[in-house]
């Protein structure tokens, strides 16, 4: 009994103890701070990438070309050059962009005149009628109709994160941003074949 009330009145070595317990949660609590802070990070990478490819395309008056040496290419590698310093290009982060042209006629309505989902290395989900629903979802995004009417750039960029937590949340780590652009010129925006 003597031994019992000594070893429970002895505090030598609770500190370590405590030290032991609260490691764990402290380093995992680090560890998610650090992943998702680099999360929110990549998503504002996405939405700036985003952005600018749609906007790059906005300014060409004189139309594009498709394809990954065309001058959508080029816009699909300054979108991979956005990204820095994540991944682009490996086996688990990809890089795609969808890009397509979006004019309200006043004879057929909100139309797709072009779409190219091939610029980048790595193909794009085809948008479709998708695109033209993107573009009429927001109000007054194309709200003249004419020959032609309001035209639209619509580009969608996905890029898929490559990190540790995956692991553990499989299917969170895939980040898409839609962005809108309208034309500088006013006008429909050509599109070289291969566009679809």
């Amino acid at each position: 009994m003597r031994a019992l009330r000594s070893l429970v009145a002895n505090h030598r070595g609770v500190a370590s103890l405590e030290f032991a317990i609260v490691l764990p949660i402290m380093l995992t609590l680090l560890f998610a701070t650090y992943e998702l802070s680099q999360y929110v990070r990549v998503q504002l990478k996405v939405d700036s990438a985003a952005q600018s490819i749609a906007d790059m395309v906005a300014q060409q008056a004189a139309g594009v070309t498709s394809g990954t040496s065309g001058s959508l290419g080029n816009f699909c590698t300054a979108g991979v050059l956005m990204m820095t310093p994540f991944a682009v290009g490996s086996s688990s982060s990809t890089f795609a962009v969808s890009i397509a042209s979006v004019t309200n006629y006043s004879s057929s309505g909100v139309t797709v005149d072009w779409e190219s989902d091939k610029s980048c290395s790595t193909p794009a989900k085809v948008l479709g009628a998708t695109a033209a629903t993107l573009a009429t979802s927001p109000t007054n995004l194309i709200p003249t109709a004419g020959t032609p009417g309001d035209s639209v750039i619509v580009a969608t960029v996905t890029y898929v994160y490559d990190s540790p937590i995956q692991y553990f949340f499989p299917g969170l780590l895939t980040l898409t941003h839609t962005a809108f652009a309208r034309p500088r010129s006013n006008g429909v925006v050509a599109c070289s074949s291969p566009c679809t």
